[in-house]
C-alpha cells in the first residue's frame, strides 16, 4: 500500500504562543478554497471561517464550529480569546523566522533555566550528570491546566537539579543548570 504523500505548502508559518515558552507550532497551508487544508505539526485539518465583525471570527476546524476574538496587538503578534481563555500568540512567516534565526546571539555556557510562570512539576526527564542537546525535554511545568515542556537552550550536561515532581513553582524560581 502507498502512503499518501502530503501536498507542497502553499504558504508556511510559525506560531507561538507566549504562555508556552520554548512552544513552536509550524503551519502550512496545504490547499486554498471555500475549505482550507492545513497541517499543523504534521496533524491534518480541515477549516474554512466567517467574519463576523472587525474582530470576531468562526473558525470551523474539522466541521465544529468555534467563535474566537483576534485582536491584532503588535507586529505579527494577535490576542486570542476563545470561550473566555486568553491567549497572546506570534505569528511569523518563513522569510521572517530565517531573518531572525539569522541575527540572533550563540547561546553558550552555563544556563540557569528558571520557571518562566508559576505551576507545578509534573515530571522530570533528567537528573544531575546526564547530556543533554539543545531542545530536549528536561522537564513538564503545569501552568493554567496546560502542560509546557521545558526544554534544554543548549548542548551540554544538567549540573544541578533543584526540583522534584509535584514541586509548586513561583515565576522565576531556579530549576536546574545546564553547561
Amino acid at each position: 500500500m502507498e502512503k499518501e504523500m502530503m501536498p507542497k505548502a502553499l504558504a508556511t508559518y510559525f506560531a507561538t504562543v507566549n504562555d508556552m515558552p520554548g512552544t513552536e507550532y509550524k503551519i502550512e497551508i496545504l490547499e486554498d478554497g471555500a475549505t482550507k487544508k492545513v497541517s499543523v505539526n504534521g496533524a491534518l485539518y480541515e477549516v474554512d471561517y466567517n467574519v463576523g465583525g472587525d474582530t470576531i471570527y468562526s473558525i470551523i476546524l474539522n466541521n465544529r464550529s468555534h467563535g474566537v476574538q483576534i485582536s491584532g496587538i503588535g507586529d505579527s503578534e494577535y490576542e486570542v480569546r476563545n470561550r473566555g481563555d486568553l491567549f497572546q500568540i506570534k505569528v511569523i512567516d518563513e522569510l521572517k523566522k530565517m531573518r531572525m534565526a539569522r541575527s540572533q546571539p550563540v547561546i553558550a555556557g552555563r544556563q540557569v533555566i528558571s520557571a518562566q510562570m508559576p505551576g507545578v512539576i509534573l515530571k522530570i526527564y533528567v537528573k544531575e550528570g546526564d547530556a543533554v542537546k539543545a531542545g530536549a525535554p528536561l522537564c513538564v511545568l503545569v501552568a493554567m491546566k496546560m502542560e509546557n515542556e521545558i526544554r534544554s537552550p543548549v548542548d551540554g550536561t544538567v549540573k544541578e537539579v533543584y526540583i522534584n515532581e509535584a514541586d509548586k513553582m513561583s515565576a522565576g524560581d531556579k530549576m536546574m543548570i545546564v553547561e
